[in-house]
């Protein structure tokens, strides 16, 4: 048997999954001034607009490298990703870019036991 390293898409896909549910409710936040305090039970607490913003605006971030990473992971280009780039001078492919979408790719990396057949 031997092991290989592969990334799993699955719980990316979940992960991303959680972030777009918490970029909705930060942009809610964002939106609203005056609060309704008509929630239910286990709901997150409401938060000031501003920092409803900037929460908002780094999930952004790291949404769209999550995206790119989970792109990656499927087999895809930069361009294929994001389609209004060309890959020539594609902005993932910049810094800091491929340095997180690195990380990200090994927080995700799991290592599967294959059986090998021999002839």
């Amino acid at each position: 048997m031997e092991t290989i390293e592969k990334i799993d898409v699955a719980a990316m896909k979940a992960d991303i999954k959680t972030m777009v549910e918490l970029q909705k409710f930060y942009k809610n936040q964002r939106k609203t001034v005056k609060k309704d305090c008509s929630r239910k039970f286990g709901d997150m607490p409401d938060i000031s607009p501003s920092e409803a913003t900037y929460k908002h605006q780094t999930n952004r971030e790291d949404l769209r490298v999550m995206y790119a990473a989970y792109g990656l992971a499927r087999g895809k280009s930069f361009s294929e990703i994001e389609n209004r780039y060309s890959e020539d001078n594609h902005p993932l492919s910049e810094n800091p870019f491929p340095l997180r979408i690195e990380r990200i790719q090994k927080k995700y990396t799991i290592k599967v036991k294959v059986e090998v057949e021999e002839i």
